[in-house]
């Protein structure tokens, strides 16, 4: 039997993101992945893997409100790949205890630049980027009490 009651599940609606020290009010969504590189290593007839590296990568989703990040865009075509952290929070207020689960990635590059406007429609902005999995710490997380 289950005993998690549906209150106790997150909602992204809560989630918040900051980079560089500076909250982004119009983030829509946010989505981190560690994708783990593995090779087939084979022992008799068995095959079985092995973890040779990993890879971080994302994409942070904006309902365009400023003109944000052409700074990390005019860098990048002079050949300047700049670095920057960002701080991703979840405080959903019905979260087991009241717990906030936060994390802070580091080394983070962003790695589109562009626009897409239509008339009629809010302007929104995808911009993927990619990190070193090494540089991405939970700070908190929510435990089970």
């Amino acid at each position: 039997m289950n005993d998690i009651r549906g209150n106790r599940h997150l909602s992204g609606t809560w989630g918040e993101i900051w980079v560089e020290g500076f909250k982004i009010a119009e983030m829509s969504k946010v989505s981190v992945k560690v994708t783990v590189n593995k090779e087939e290593v084979q022992t008799g007839m068995d095959v079985d893997t092995k973890i040779v590296g990993a890879k971080g990568e994302g994409t942070l989703s904006l309902v365009k409100t400023y003109s944000r990040f052409d700074n990390y865009r005019k860098q990048a075509v002079k050949g300047v790949d700049v670095r920057t952290t960002m701080i991703a929070k979840l405080k959903d207020p019905d979260a087991t205890g009241g717990q906030t689960e936060r994390y802070q990635i580091s080394n983070v590059s962003l790695s589109e630049y562009g626009f897409e406007w239509e008339k009629g429609a809010v302007v929104k902005q995808e911009i993927p980027f990619t990190f070193t999995p090494s540089n991405m710490t939970i700070l908190d997380e929510i435990e089970v009490e």
